[in-house]
């Protein structure tokens, strides 16, 4: 093994797979290797397949409008006046896509005064008039897609290291064919590409620490400057690399300070490299006084903004953490059937016990328990693998906890990657004791190929089932879906385009739907927004979100009555009414439906 600061010495774990106790891995794989490339490849297609065409119907989302019209901003105008809300590199690749779709740019007051907000408006609004908007979209989408498949290739990578290439293989399969990920894999939101950039500092950290070097060292505050520049919250990553690194070279102090130091100074030059690439000359006049403002009256209330803000960091990223701090107050949420505005700490797990299928969420705690058994001590053991997996996923749950944003699962996918990691355990290669009988040992070895078979054959039947609306999917017992999630885990605003065309087919209906801004649902709806519900007949269709969350004291009254049918896969919910409905609140769980009835009853 090579000595910190020395590039020319490696250690022999760092090319080679091994087990939770550093044994060799290769030559007991169960599956040929053939095989898992033919695997991998016809699953990958399939994804990318079902994705695209998700791609090609959806509407766009919620957070979509802001996401790609900064992006496509930033790289046409050399411009970061409109990302603070977010740094700019995990839009740049979606926003090069959606290029291919020629979109209207166009130059507003809204772009002039830095409004990013308005000028989604303005962008969306401009490219549905002139019929780009769905091109600019899917192709934006389809990058999203393949970093989708990237988290796939990483998570193999990672999963090799610690369980072999058969443990490898299954961490790959579970997350592709996962529905959620699907769901959200074919938005270009920010949620997908910063899981790509955490799983690529958990193998870079994983590389590092097989053997300390300066060079390494580098790509480490490379890959951390990237995490940087793509997710505010990755701050929390890089006081965990350097934490980790003056922990592993303990015992030899001076080269720990120089192994924090280049990490430190190259992530900060490498975020500064990714701002001033794309934006040469900075904030300047009334954008540059806008972001000074933000810094100033977030640092005048929170003492962590005042901190992070005075970092040597570039004005537009200072500028996006303080507006980030200021907006992070407590909203309406949503989960099991219960409303609340804030955060709750239960919150996310419980989320992904909701969203994913129960075999796979149980195989992913079994993979875990098996992998602590087994894993020994050394660089190749548990405490490695905490390290380098569980604690990168733990700090941003605890980040997670302690900010009041229950948006969905969909911040936490990097954790839920991470997580899944766990699963290869349940493949991996154990060479048998000496002392057990070649019957004995091979008893349990099938029962758990025949425990594997059963969570992939549900997560292939679940990711068919869970098409053309992977997004909008719950796993039983959780269905009806509208009764247990909402916002990101149901109802993102996706189904507009489909609303708008039930719209045209009906009478004049009302609707009330979230979705992106600069879009309406038009079809000759009415909306349903501060009216009485004395006035209402007809065809009613609400989403999920505004109903249980957004605008869930308004429309109280609308979950007494039973829906009589779905839109979106479930994510819009459909009512009719032959006469006045009653303005008495209904309970806090929307009623159980009543599909295919002629007409909405009250049942709560």
């Amino acid at each position: 093994m090579g000595t910190p600061g020395d590039d020319t010495h490696e250690s022999h774990e760092s090319h080679r797979p091994v087990d939770g106790r550093g044994s060799r891995q290769g030559s007991g794989e169960r599956v040929p290797a053939s095989v898992r490339r033919i695997v991998l490849l016809v699953l990958a297609v399939l994804f990318l397949a079902v994705g695209l065409h998700q791609a090609a119907r959806d509407a766009p989302t919620v957070d979509e409008g802001v996401d790609l019209s900064s992006g496509v901003i930033a790289v046409t105008q050399h411009d970061l006046r409109m990302v603070p809300e977010h740094p700019p590199l995990a839009k740049v690749p979606a926003a090069l896509g959606a290029l291919l779709g020629r979109p209207v740019i166009p130059i507003t007051d809204a772009y002039r005064q830095g409004d990013w907000f308005d000028y989604s408006d303005d962008f969306i609004s401009a490219n549905e008039a002139a019929g780009r908007l769905r091109p600019t979209l899917f192709w934006a989408r389809s990058v999203v897609l393949l970093q989708v498949l990237a988290c796939a290739a990483l998570l193999y990578l990672l999963s090799r290291r610690w369980f072999g290439a058969d443990g490898a293989l299954l961490v790959a399969v579970a997350w592709l064919t996962t529905p959620y990920v699907v769901g959200l894999g074919h938005f270009a939101m920010i949620d997908l590409p910063f899981t790509l950039a955490v799983l690529g500092l958990s193998l870079t950290l994983t590389w590092w620490r097989d053997a300390p070097s300066t060079k390494r060292a580098v790509v480490l505050g490379a890959v951390l400057g990237a995490s940087l520049a793509t997710r505010h919250t990755a701050l929390v990553l890089v006081a965990l690399a350097v934490v980790l690194v003056a922990v592993t070279l303990r015992d030899r102090p001076r080269v720990a300070v120089q192994q924090v130091a280049v990490v430190g100074l190259v992530a900060v030059a490498g975020l500064w490299a990714v701002y001033r690439g794309l934006d040469p000359s900075g904030a300047s006049g009334v954008v540059a006084a806008r972001f000074e403002g933000i810094i100033a009256t977030s640092a005048s209330g929170s003492l962590v903004s005042r901190v992070v803000t005075a970092l040597p960091l570039p004005l537009e990223w200072r500028a996006g953490f303080a507006y980030l701090d200021l907006t992070s107050t407590a909203r309406p949420s949503s989960l099991l059937g219960q409303s609340w505005d804030g955060g709750r700490w239960w919150y996310f797990p419980v989320s992904a016990a909701v969203k994913l299928p129960l075999t796979l969420t149980v195989a992913v705690v079994a993979g875990w328990v098996a992998a602590i058994r087994r894993a020994g001590t050394g660089r190749s053991g548990r405490g490695a693998l905490a390290a380098t997996v569980a604690a990168p996923a733990l700090v941003l749950w605890l980040l997670l906890v302690a900010q009041p944003l229950n948006l969905g699962l969909r911040l936490a996918m990097p954790i839920v990657a991470l997580a899944l990691v766990g699963l290869g355990a349940l493949a991996s290669v154990r060479p048998p004791e000496p002392a057990r009988s070649a019957r004995s040992a091979r008893t349990p070895a099938r029962v758990g190929l025949a425990l594997l078979a059963v969570v992939l054959g549900v997560q292939l039947v679940a990711s068919a089932v869970a098409v053309p609306h992977s997004l909008a999917w719950t796993p039983p017992p959780f269905t009806p879906a509208y009764q247990w999630v909402s916002d990101a885990n149901l109802d993102a605003g996706q189904a507009l385009y489909e609303v708008r065309a039930w719209s045209r087919r009906h009478d004049h209906p009302w609707v009330a739907l979230d979705s992106t801004r600069g879009l309406d649902v038009g079809g000759g709806s009415r909306l349903l927004r501060d009216v009485d519900p004395a006035i209402v007949r007809g065809w009613v269709a609400v989403g999920v979100t505004p109903l249980m969350q957004t605008r869930r004291d308004d429309l109280a009254w609308l979950r007494a009555y039973c829906p009589v049918g779905t839109l979106g896969g479930g994510s819009v919910l459909v009512y009719r009414f032959a006469s006045a409905p009653s303005a008495v609140a209904g309970p806090e769980r929307p009623v159980s439906p009543c599909y295919g009835a002629a007409r909405s009853q009250r049942r709560g």
